[in-house]
């Protein structure tokens, strides 16, 4: 997911990412542009339902980003402490607004998006 962050006198465009590592044992990894390092496998979603069928949903807000599975809380990440060193700036980015969203393009037409600006 793409957010374009407004801030005094301009944007910035930041964007999650996550992935599934392993399919049998239900691994997802996850980054956060300009938070995490710039890698998956390294950063790891928590109890991730194992149903057949997802429905996830991201939440952004001007201090976390929600990731809820199935109506399990799978990632509560906080801009200002979940950061990795050297990434300390990080929230003053992120807890900007977000002035548009939009999805990676293979992804656009699997995913029902609702957005609440």
């Amino acid at each position: 997911v793409y957010y374009t962050l407004s801030g005094v006198g301009r944007s910035d465009e930041k964007w999650f990412g996550m992935r599934c590592e392993n399919v049998h044992t239900n691994q997802w990894s996850y980054r956060v542009n300009g938070c995490t390092v710039s890698e998956y496998n390294t950063h790891f979603l928590n109890n991730v339902p194992a149903d057949k069928v997802n429905n996830w949903i991201i939440t952004k807000t001007s201090t976390h980003l929600k990731v809820v599975c199935n109506k399990v809380t799978v990632l509560n990440f906080n801009f200002a402490t979940d950061y990795t060193p050297g990434n300390e700036v990080s929230h003053q980015v992120w807890s900007r607004r977000c002035a548009a969203l939009r999805l990676w393009k293979d992804y656009e037409n699997l995913l029902l998006l609702r957005t609440v600006v």
